[in-house]
């Protein structure tokens, strides 16, 4: 039934459809760029009713700004903002009305902000809050308010009181009105039947009851006898989803079927109704898009499922598409196996040269929601790599990377880094020599200045650092230089976006514990024990295997993945005891990746005790060791607690090659801070004996068997502070400085790892993957602090001595158990920069000077060869094991033999070349430089 109301005075109207209708009001209505004696209303019980119920002598200020519009029609929110947040501008004070009313006077609206007359504005923008921000009036579901601004001349303002698009028997009773900046002739229609009209008039109101399922095109007409103004509300009465025959559900989010069709599918437990819209028709509600469900039992719980399959002519096939799930008629989600998604809210920071084309959120439909992206292309890739052969678990020297900071504006920290500026450090990746790169997490995160543990999509890469092509290259090109590549994955938490954690409220939510059983609660704590919650997760891994050809991945925080019954009580000492349910969990997602890739890398950070650990060993897992103390203490020069040993797993009572040992990693402080804040005298502002110990601590670390990790930037010595005054990770934006390799001693820590690298790996008979057949011996607890360290290493006919002298003054003379006594046998391959030791075989000593390392080994030992240059030469050229690099060219390079023979040639800044043991001569410009590779 319809009911008119003609109203005769100005009345308050919504700014928007749909969720923010009743939280602001304004008047006039609607608005208008040139509007005068503008008053907005804001109604503190509607929208998320952060400040409802607040006194009369409460101070309430709004936070504004506005939405401009350029000649193109992109939209830029929350321009023009009088006052940063809590900045209580006195113009920006509300007034009480009444209970849960308040006003604020704007006047005119480009005075009011300060937009100039060139400018289109195209909506208001607000959030509310408290005198010191503790509290907050946003729209339904914490958005923010938009109220739309007009242009100017004869326009109209559509409402409606229905709260979204989809009615039920409860909410079919709904009021539009209709409203015009001058008299005009205006009507309302539904499904194109006028319904009534009135003249003359500026205001028009009518309650209508919808009669029945079906979908409904309102459509409101003004016309003033020059020009008609049409504005549309579509509604649905979607009616129930239904129960589907009893059967396996569908792969979870979307698919392309071989009819060209396209399946839909959202595990929504204790849910009635589901569906899908999507920008196919304008994100219009529909009963063709309400999705029906299969019910699964699944280990005695009862599992519900949303599926429905829309024609290819709806979604035809190469072409880009944009959907999410309205769940239960009120919760908007996006779709958690989603391969790219949009974020309302962060997206539009992301510029084009790092996203081309990325699509733009449809702001004037809706607000808030994430968008998953379906589309047949969206993860295409012509893979150059055809077949790649990861290096043994047990001899990874991985390189850990934060792509936001590791590379950008040089000198600035704006986290600007991106996977396109990484692939062109490859080469700088495959000259320091490392045969493996971990990327912190690259999932879908919360904003886009983050270190990646707040993920909120675990299939769709994040976009600040660019396109699924862009990781997909990055990967391609590091397996043609035989670098496998680790991600990181964070399946304790997820952050608020998830559209399972959005889905319920807390308490009633069985993919998300309220409180985090064990003691390391981080965001939103996942339910391990709840199947989908494991399912999703064997998903995951399978996913990022097969279609990013990734190598493995190091899983964040696995003391949080045990069973909600599995820990006696949530204090750390009942998180840190033995948890058979962890062992067994991982052991599973172990097999899950096995099904793709046998060979994939499966690294925990548990940190747990050694009987768990040595049981995740057992599968083929390897663990995290952290030796960022002991190397801490080292590096300052420190005596106390700087026992090294453990860098060996069968020194720290683990299996033999199971650990990943580190100095440094993103969690904790950088070596070179704590020397220049707490070193000892003689190291403290040191630069030589700091980046001298630096290089010690290195030898330590990568001449020992099994695995290690290198965090960024530490094989040039950086200090910059990770760490906030509370001890927490400064997670902020860290400095882009590659001109550290710029300094004479920071090259030279740089030299020494790639030195130790290429001995480490170029002589992998040396390092033994088990604990025994090998004579391999570390001597460097505390007690041999004052007599020097010593690691040796020796099989067949092969001798390597590391001798390390940790005191801070003084040379050692190291006993070193050489084989034979002949000088002519031995020779020095590495030692710390600007160190000039030396050695005896006839009288068994190496004498190294205070700070240094050296290593000696037998003329049977593959070489590093570091060249110097020629004078003017205008390239840093290195022979590895089997490999010569370039770095730093300014002219094309060729590479000959002994016998002049041109064997490789490039045009590249950056390039390796394979090449047999041998001389070489490499070229570029007019100079030339000899290179030995044995």
């Amino acid at each position: 039934m319809l009911k008119i109301y003609l109203l005769a005075a100005v009345a308050l109207l919504a700014g928007a459809l749909g969720m923010n209708a009743q939280v602001v009001t304004t008047e006039p209505s609607p608005l208008q760029e040139d509007s005068q004696n503008v008053v907005i209303y804001f109604h503190a019980d509607q929208g998320n009713m952060g400040l409802k119920d607040q006194p009369a002598s409460t101070a309430l200020y709004a936070h504004t700004g506005v939405s401009t519009i350029d000649d193109n029609g992109k939209v830029s929110d929350w321009q023009y903002v009088p006052a940063a947040w809590n900045t209580n501008l006195p113009k920006c004070k509300l007034e009480y009305v009444s209970a849960n009313l308040w006003k604020l006077n704007i006047g005119d609206i480009r005075t009011f902000y300060g937009v100039p007359a060139d400018i289109r504005i195209s909506k208001l923008c607000f959030v509310f809050r408290n005198a010191n921000g503790t509290k907050e009036g946003k729209g339904t579901g914490n958005t923010d308010i938009l109220v739309p601004v007009s242009d100017k001349g004869f326009q109209i303002a559509f409402t409606s009181s229905a709260t979204d698009q989809v009615i039920t028997p409860t909410t079919c009773d709904v009021t539009f009105t209709l409203s015009s900046t001058k008299e005009a002739n205006l009507s309302i229609a539904v499904n194109g039947t006028t319904v009534k009209n009135a003249s003359s008039v500026k205001t028009l109101t009518a309650e209508y009851t919808f009669p029945g399922v079906g979908d409904y095109t309102v459509t409101a007409t003004a016309d003033d006898g020059s020009q008609t103004k049409t504005e549309t509300i579509s509604l649905c009465w979607a009616g129930a989803s239904r129960p589907l025959p009893s059967a396996a559900a569908p792969a979870m989010g979307a698919t392309r079927n071989a009819d060209g069709s396209v399946t839909f599918c959202i595990a929504a437990p204790q849910k009635q109704n589901v569906m899908v819209i999507g920008s196919w028709n304008g994100y219009k509600a529909s009963g063709t898009q309400v999705m029906n469900y299969i019910d699964e039992v699944i280990d005695g719980i009862p599992f519900r499922f949303f599926t429905v399959t829309l024609p290819e002519n709806q979604i035809p096939r190469n072409t880009q598409v944009m959907y999410y799930y309205l769940v239960d008629n009120s919760i908007k989600v996006g779709d958690p196996y989603a391969r790219l998604t949009l974020d309302p809210y962060n997206d539009k920071y992301i510029s084009a040269d790092v996203y081309p084309d990325l699509p733009e959120y449809p702001i004037d439909k809706l607000s808030g929601t994430p968008l998953a992206v379906f589309a047949d292309n969206i993860n295409d890739y012509e893979w150059q790599t055809k077949s790649f052969t990861a290096p043994d678990k047990t001899d990874l020297i991985i390189y850990e990377l934060l792509v936001r900071d590791f590379t950008g504006t040089e000198g600035k920290a704006l986290g600007d880094g991106t996977i396109r500026r990484a692939i062109e450090k490859i080469p700088y990746l495959k000259s320091l020599g490392v045969n493996a790169v971990e990327l912190l997490p690259i999932n879908e995160f919360n904003g886009n200045i983050s270190w990646g543990y707040n993920p909120n999509f675990y299939f769709a890469i994040d976009k600040a650092y660019g396109t699924p092509q862009d990781y997909k290259e990055f990967i391609d090109k590091c397996h043609a230089e035989g670098i496998a590549v680790i991600l990181d994955m964070v399946f304790n938490q997820s952050d608020g976006m998830h559209p399972w954690y959005m889905m319920y409220t807390p308490g009633s939510n069985p993919f998300y514990n309220v409180n985090a059983p064990h003691a390391y609660s981080v965001l939103n704590d996942w339910n391990q024990g709840y199947p989908l919650v494991e399912r999703q997760w064997k998903d995951v891994v399978q996913y990022w295997l097969e279609e990013y050809k990734v190598d493995g991945f190091r899983f964040d925080l696995v003391k949080g993945l045990g069973n909600n019954d599995s820990y006696a009580n949530s204090g750390e000492s009942a998180t840190n005891a033995f948890n058979q349910s962890r062992v067994d969990r991982m052991k599973r997602i172990h097999e899950y990746m096995k099904e793709v890739n046998p060979e994939a890398y499966f690294i925990n950070e548990n940190l747990a005790d050694a009987k768990e650990e040595n049981m995740m060993a057992e599968d083929g897992e390897l663990n995290w060791a952290n030796i960022n103390n002991a190397g801490c203490q080292f590096a300052m020069g420190y005596s106390s607690e700087s026992n090294l040993n453990r860098m060996w797993a069968i020194q720290d009572k683990r299996t033999a090659g199971s650990t990943v040992s580190y100095l440094e990693s993103h969690d904790e402080q950088r070596l070179a801070y704590k020397q220049q804040q707490y070193g000892v005298t003689g190291v403290k502002g040191n630069k030589t004996a700091s980046c001298q110990r630096l290089g010690a601590a290195a030898a330590q670390m990568i001449l020992v068997p099994g695995s290690h990790m290198i965090w960024q930037f530490s094989e040039m010595g950086n200090s910059q502070n990770t760490k906030n005054a509370n001890g927490s990770n400064n997670t902020d934006p860290k400095i882009v400085n590659w001109t550290l390799l710029d300094n004479p001693e920071n090259k030279g820590l740089f030299e020494s790892y790639q030195q130790l690298i290429s001995l480490r790996l170029g002589n992998k008979d040396l390092f033994p993957s088990s604990e025994s057949g090998i004579d391999f011996s570390m001597q460097c607890n505390i007690s041999n602090w004052t007599n020097g360290r010593l690691i040796t290493a020796r099989n067949d006919n092969k001798e390597l001595y590391c001798a390390i002298n940790p005191n801070t003054s003084g040379t050692l003379d190291i006993p070193v158990p050489f084989r034979t006594a002949d000088n002519s046998a031995y020779e020095i391959y590495s030692q710390s920069h600007g160190c000039e030791a030396s050695f005896n075989a006839t009288t068994g000593k190496i004498t190294v000077p205070a700070n240094c390392y050296v290593v000696v080994a037998s003329k049977t030992v593959s070489e590093v060869k570091e060249i110097t240059p020629d004078s003017g030469y205008e390239a840093y050229v290195t022979g590895l094991a089997g490999k010569i690099i370039v770095t730093g060219a300014t002219s094309p390079v060729r590479v000959y033999d002994i016998n002049a023979r041109l064997i490789a040639e490039s045009e590249k800044t950056d390039f390796s070349v394979s090449a047999p043991s041998g001389i070489y001569i490499v070229k570029t410009g007019t100079k030339a430089v000899k290179v030995f590779v044995k």
